[in-house]
């Protein structure tokens, strides 16, 4: 999905949490921008929604822009 989607770009994921928590780690590491937030019927709900938006960054620089 890194290579299909350009930087910007948003992908959007419903599931239960505990899987939620294990795609942020590896999206983490694709240097993704993440945010999960709670079902529309509250926090007691265990399925949740995750938005992961790709940065644009190059390898070997430690700086990153946000264009």
């Amino acid at each position: 999905m890194d290579r299909i989607l350009r930087p910007g770009g948003a992908v959007i994921f419903r599931d239960q949490a505990e899987v939620l928590v294990k795609v942020r780690i590896i999206v983490k590491g694709m240097r993704w921008n993440t945010k999960m937030v709670d079902h529309e019927d509250g926090p007691p709900i265990s399925e949740k929604v995750f938005i992961a938006v790709k940065r644009y960054w190059v390898a070997g620089d430690n700086t990153t822009s946000s264009n």
